[in-house]
């Protein structure tokens, strides 16, 4: 019976000392091995503008560039703005041209023809108010008379005059102030078209980096919201390896220092590793003391080794051991 409960023990403690020297480092001599993980950021594609995906052009897997298309997504409401936007330019530039160049031959034609027409009345009716006036003055016709025939006189010259303003204005073009107000609205036309269609190429989706996709997120005639994540990319050659070294054993590790990395899954192949970052404050207690009076607990660093060369295909989740001592 206690036999039993013996070789169970016993299997318990075997493994937690190997559990112990493979992650937590293993003296031997005169080196000191550390066992960390090869680790590298993952940048999430999210689009900026909501809408419907409308086609996707990689797989999980698949090796991008920058700038290289991932998917569209099709947005309705943004088409409609644009074409609005683009039609208020164009009529902006038309109402430009038009105060630039001054009015065609046809309406300038057409303006002077008016003023002729009018200029015809007035004299017409000129002559006869000036009869008017000398019968009025011997009193062959009463006043109301005559100030019906005054009337159609100033209404004539007013008209006359009126024509004269628009003639002269077909000649002339449009005045200065006139050129600048129509140069400011297309101006502000411009403006508004440049900056939805900005939006409008937003339905682009373009990844940002070289790398391989490793996840897809949503599904052709998803609804997407604005920064929802569609795409995660691991970078090329951002690749690192994470220690988390005990205080005690950060004597001999120091920004810049250059150690051999062993990984398993390459077949024990050695590379070299160079620190780049080192935390500047302790993390979690990973050592804890006996009730020895003055014995205190020891913190663990976090500590980046970034590979020299790049030709190792590395993979996060891969296990680096390290010797310090080297």
């Amino acid at each position: 019976m206690n036999k039993k409960i013996i070789i169970p023990s016993l299997a318990i403690v075997f493994f937690s000392l190997a559990f112990f020297i493979a992650f937590s480092g293993i003296s031997s001599g005169d080196e000191k091995i550390i066992t960390g993980l090869v680790e590298s950021r993952q940048v999430d594609v999210s689009s900026k503008i909501p809408g419907r995906l409308k086609k996707i052009f990689v797989r999980e897997g698949d090796k991008v560039n920058i700038g290289d298309t991932l998917a569209i997504i099709e947005s309705r409401e943004l088409e409609a703005k644009l074409k609005q936007a683009k039609g208020a330019l164009e009529a902006a530039n038309a109402k430009y041209r038009m105060a630039l160049n001054g009015a065609r031959d046809e309406e300038k034609e057409a303006a002077m023809n008016l003023y002729l027409q009018a200029k015809s009345q007035y004299e017409y009716v000129s002559k006869t108010y000036n009869r008017f006036k000398e019968l009025y003055k011997e009193n062959v016709i009463s006043l109301q008379e005559f100030d019906e025939i005054e009337f159609k006189y100033n209404a004539a010259k007013a008209q006359m005059e009126a024509a004269k303003a628009k003639y002269d204005m077909a000649l002339k073009g449009a005045r200065e102030e006139e050129i600048s107000a129509a140069r400011g609205l297309v101006t502000q036309a411009e403006n508004a078209y440049n900056e939805v269609l900005a939006y409008y190429e937003e339905l682009v989706i373009k990844s940002p980096i070289s790398g391989e996709v490793t996840d897809i997120y949503a599904d052709i005639g998803e609804l997407i919201n604005s920064g929802y994540p569609v795409f995660s990319i691991l970078p090329e050659n951002d690749r690192y390896v994470i220690l988390h070294v005990r205080e005690d054993e950060m004597q001999n590790i120091s920004k810049g220092k250059i150690f051999k990395a062993t990984i398993r899954a390459l077949g024990n192949k050695e590379l070299s590793v160079k620190v780049n970052y080192i935390s500047p404050l302790g993390d979690f207690a990973d050592w804890k003391p006996t009730n020895r009076k003055g014995d205190f607990d020891l913190k663990t660093f976090e500590v980046h080794l970034v590979p020299i060369d790049n030709n190792f295909k590395l993979l996060p989740g891969m296990t680096a051991q390290i010797n310090l001592e080297n």
